[in-house]
């Protein structure tokens, strides 16, 4: 956070820190599964830790509500239909390249999601009450899920549509769809009115940093406390396709963590190292999705799987970092393609690349990003 400085300068560091901290569980949770010895995934040390690291998801599309929320504030011009739409797109097909190389022809996945819920949040932000509707929107899809889902999925509506009203009450479990709109649209919501409040009460934050940090870790133990009180009640914590009302209501105690700590790490002198080790910046956030299950299938293809707990964590050590730098190193690439004047011809050498396999493809769809390519 910066203080003094005019408005559409505002860079929030604590955002970068929480994506990072969002990748950072996202990783070592895919690289768990995918290399730990199955009866170790199964026992009470790295079945509790997978566990945890399952809420990679939630704070990704909380952030990007987050963005959205302290976008409105700044009270920027919103950017033209064209390029909202190129966005969505963009992360459509890097969604799909993932599904077609398992070969499913549609699915949605986390970059299918990010890009319906930027959609989504683009027309909220640009509404006459967007803080009003993303209020509305967290209740609403909160009650579609575990107030009116059950009784849609009693009556078996959640079957008409092709499934598509199971999708949107998030009561039934699709091949190919981990994301049902109800309940993680929920968190964009969410994220948008937490960034509107952190724009309006920047200047509170930056003074009493420390209260913040304890507010927000005391406001965490309620939803925590609500959630062990659902598991002696015996709520589901299942996050798979469907959300169990125990996960979701946890996830926002993930959430005030995950701020409280952002929050902690940013505004410490001390602390840059750890600022510079867990930031990821524009193009990096989503670079860093291809690129970690790229070093995930390498080190599976070399032997590295049925691996004990202190092989695992050396592992995800290594695969972490690298994933971080070679994100940090799509980024760098973007911002040299962004200096490019012949814009149009950047545009046709990206997308004749996009043909190639998964990761490449979805690491150009994310240099595409940055690429303006003009209408006339």
């Amino acid at each position: 956070m910066t203080n003094n400085t005019p408005k559409v300068s505002i860079h929030w560091t604590e955002l970068d820190i929480l994506r990072g901290l969002a990748a950072l569980l996202m990783i070592v949770n895919h690289l768990g599964y995918k290399i730990l010895a199955p009866h170790l995934i199964d026992g009470r040390v790295a079945g509790s830790f997978l566990f945890i690291s399952s809420f990679a998801p939630v704070l990704f599309f909380f952030v990007t509500g987050v963005g959205y929320g302290i976008q409105s504030s700044l009270k920027k011009k919103a950017s033209h239909w064209y390029v909202v739409f190129n966005k969505v797109i963009i992360l459509v097909l890097a969604d799909l390249l993932m599904h077609w190389s398992e070969g499913r022809w549609l699915g949605l996945d986390f970059l299918g999601f990010i890009g319906l819920s930027s959609l989504v949040m683009e027309f909220v932000r640009r509404s006459k009450s967007p803080l009003t509707f993303s209020l509305v929107g967290l209740v609403l899809i909160s009650l579609m899920r575990y107030v009116l889902g059950p009784y849609i999925h009693d009556l078996g509506y959640d079957q008409l549509a092709w499934g598509g009203v199971g999708w949107i009450f998030g009561t039934k479990d699709s091949p190919g769809v981990s994301y049902p709109l109800s309940p993680w649209m929920a968190y964009p919501f969410a994220g948008y009115i937490i960034g509107v409040a952190a724009m309006h009460y920047r200047g509170f934050l930056e003074k009493h940093r420390f209260q913040v940090v304890s507010g927000l870790l005391m406001l965490g133990g309620l939803p925590a406390i609500a959630s062990l009180f659902l598991s002696q009640r015996g709520a589901s914590f299942f996050r798979w396709g469907t959300v169990g009302v125990g996960f979701y209501v946890l996830s926002f105690a993930v959430i005030l963590i995950g701020l409280a700590g952002s929050l902690a790490i940013g505004g410490g002198p001390r602390l840059k190292v750890f600022q510079k080790a867990l930031s990821l910046r524009g193009i990096a956030s989503l670079a860093v999705v291809p690129v970690h299950y790229f070093l995930i299938y390498l080190v599976t293809i070399s032997g590295g799987t049925g691996v004990d707990l202190f092989r695992y964590f050396l592992i995800a050590l290594f695969v972490s970092t690298m994933s971080f730098l070679l994100a940090r190193s799509v980024e760098n690439i973007s911002q040299t393609i962004r200096k490019i004047k012949k814009q149009r011809v950047v545009w046709f050498g990206l997308v004749t690349l996009f043909v190639f396999p998964r990761t490449f493809g979805q690491i150009v769809l994310c240099l595409l990003f940055v690429v303006r390519f003009p209408l006339a």
